[in-house]
């Protein structure tokens, strides 16, 4: 008895599985097995996807509930653990089919793909051959669907089980699968302080086992490709709220301010209840994808919400290491749903209880404006042209120790960071120096100098800002250092002194390329940054001024601001909240007990101590 469904789109398949794709709608929507109690029967949801093409399936049986996603490939993958509840298609609960975990499987089209099969078998051979469960599943006619399992054993063959499915209509079932429904549902406790020590355990477990993360990101071309040191920053901030979970998971009492004629004698208690959201959606830019898909996962588990986890399509390999991960350790907690703009939509359309969304202002519009129409309450981190003020009076080893922070934060991540340095306003007292030392500093990278970046529209959107600031390049883009279209590269260079009617002074860089402009004063380069991009998510200031650190802080509006240091320092505190303001983002959804209260609802509860609490609607004593 099981419950199959596919939470994945079935957008343009037919281009991509053949004729029998003309079909492809038939398989989405609710089937259910025809059997004399058909209200007990168990009911199937299929859709397919595609691009990559990917099969998942929510099985219900015997009150065991699960979701599991698999690529349509003849490979065989390793099967998440829950994979054995395919085993109750045979009737058998598996006894005797020679089945055990560690389980493989694969899923793939047959008979010229009419057939869409699973098929499972054990990771290593034992004594004798393998045995392979199949099912098949076919459509019959555009009402009806019927799976047949069989036993393969060599040239064996043993049929175990045929059933047949009636398509039921759409307004009593749904037309697909919904993933924030299963996990409201049928996700693992997250309630008490124990249930999300547990996740966050698993969590922990997962990271030890990521490295499958590097591998992918460097076949996606995501820098840096090495993701060992940003799963050591996601472990140190699961300590930080294992650490703060005893305490958050506790009512917080707070005083009762009511005038003494309201109170009447009666004494009430007041205590705010951190209660969990239910379900977040976590939609992850292609920038760091690991990194902001577990980062806020992360915080959402420990508030004791269960988290759907849209990656992005840009990344597909990453996507599907981060799918395989979480489907293997995170299994009734986290759920990854691949996939583009369609799936964000009905992802939205589900009506989670808060969205998370990473990444540009413009989209995160369109989001915005898709979860009002489901009042969905959400958290925007976006980014926006973050400055870096250098003041006068900074000696050369200062200068030499700011134009390495600003060069090695843009070249680490390709310029492709939202705390990356947009652009620098250095003070003319020190600006030859700053340039002349900002010049050699470049010149040292070497090879490094030479930056991929990650995908064809990035690249031309760089290549654009740098031939429209039409300025001197420091140091000059001459030699093996020159915008390099068949890879996709661009040389870390300064634009020095653009003209503010240039795009490269009025958008988003995300680049590794950097204008350098004169100032005068602090006065002066805070007029230019609330002008040129107000609040950003980080300002920098690099300066020995107490009165210019001051003028500044309370100058500029920001998310954020760091003073006489980089975005290393200021994201890697874990008890500091991480957010924007305005064009750079709304709630902190990115470290702190902030992270705690933004997915949380705090709830206060008032109860009367002793009798009733009268007012003067039910008229005082």
């Amino acid at each position: 008895q099981t419950l199959l469904s596919d939470l994945s789109t079935g957008c343009g398949i037919e281009n991509q599985i053949g004729c029998f794709m003309g079909q492809s709608h038939s398989w989405t929507g609710c089937w259910r097995q025809e059997a004399e109690n058909e209200d007990a029967a168990p009911q199937c949801k299929i859709r397919v996807s595609s691009d990559p093409e990917r099969v998942t399936f929510e099985l219900h049986a015997n009150k065991m509930h699960c979701l599991l996603c698999g690529d349509l490939s003849e490979e065989w993958q390793p099967a998440p653990p829950q994979a054995s509840t395919f085993e109750a298609l045979t009737g058998k609960d598996g006894k005797g089919l020679g089945l055990e975990a560690p389980l493989m499987w694969r899923h793939y089209w047959a008979d010229g793909s009419k057939i869409l099969r699973t098929e499972l078998r054990t990771e290593a051979p034992g004594n004798g051959e393998r045995a392979i469960l199949r099912i098949d599943r076919q459509l019959v006619s555009g009402g009806n669907l019927s799976t047949k399992t069989q036993l393969v054993q060599g040239d064996a063959l043993m049929e175990l089980a045929e059933l047949t499915w009636r398509r039921l209509p759409v307004e009593e079932a749904g037309e697909g699968p919904a993933p924030v429904a299963f996990l409201r549902g049928h996700g693992l406790p997250l309630a008490s302080t124990e249930d999300r020590m547990k996740a966050l355990d698993k969590v922990e477990e997962l990271l030890a086992d990521s490295d499958m993360i590097s591998k992918a990101q460097e076949m996606d071309r995501v820098v840096p490709q090495n993701w060992t040191g940003s799963g050591q920053m996601i472990r140190g901030g699961i300590a930080f709220y294992k650490g703060l979970l005893p305490e958050w998971t506790k009512p917080e009492p707070v005083p009762d301010l009511n005038p003494p004629i309201v109170q009447a004698g009666v004494e009430a208690r007041y205590e705010i209840h951190n209660e969990p959201k239910g379900v977040c959606i976590n939609i992850a830019p292609w920038n760091a994808p690991a990194t902001l898909s577990f980062g806020p996962t992360v915080s959402m588990l420990a508030a004791g919400n269960h988290v759907v986890i849209k990656p992005p399509d840009m990344v597909p390999n990453v996507s599907a290491a981060i799918r395989r991960l979480c489907q293997k350790y995170l299994h009734g907690y986290v759920w990854v749903e691949e996939g583009g703009k369609e799936v964000v939509e009905r992802l939205i359309d589900e009506g989670a209880d808060h969205l998370e969304f990473t990444g540009g202002g413009e989209i995160a519009k369109v989001v915005a404006a898709r979860c009002a129409q489901t009042l969905t309450p959400l958290t925007l981190e976006l980014g926006g042209k973050s400055p870096a003020f250098v003041d006068d009076g900074l000696d050369l080893d200062a200068l030499r120790s700011v134009a390495k922070e600003i060069m090695e934060t843009k070249v680490f991540k390709t310029g492709q960071f939202c705390c990356a340095h947009d652009y620098a306003l250095v003070h003319k007292s020190v600006f030859n120096e700053f340039c002349s030392i900002f010049e050699e500093v470049v010149k040292d990278l070497g090879s490094r100098r030479q930056v991929r970046l990650i995908g064809r529209k990035q690249y031309e959107s760089v290549k654009f800002l740098l031939k429209d600031a039409d300025v001197q390049c420091i140091p000059t883009m001459d030699g093996e250092f020159q915008l390099n279209d068949e890879d996709m590269s661009v040389p870390m260079t300064g634009l020095l002194s653009p003209s503010f009617d240039r795009a490269v002074l009025k958008r988003e860089i995300f680049g590794p390329i950097i204008p350098i402009l004169a100032v005068s004063s602090v006065d002066e380069a805070i007029g230019i940054i609330n002008r040129v991009g107000p609040k950003p998510l980080i300002a920098y200031c690099y300066t020995k001024g107490e009165a210019a650190e001051k003028s500044f802080v309370s100058g500029v509006p920001a998310g954020n601001i760091a003073v006489n240091g980089g975005p290393q320092r200021m994201i890697g505190n874990y008890a500091v909240s991480f957010g924007g303001t305005g064009p750079s983002g709304t709630g902190a959804g990115f470290w702190g007990k902030d992270a705690l209260r933004e997915f949380s609802n705090r709830k206060c509860v008032m109860s009367a101590k002793d009798g009733f609490a009268r007012s003067f609607f039910s008229g005082l004593p």
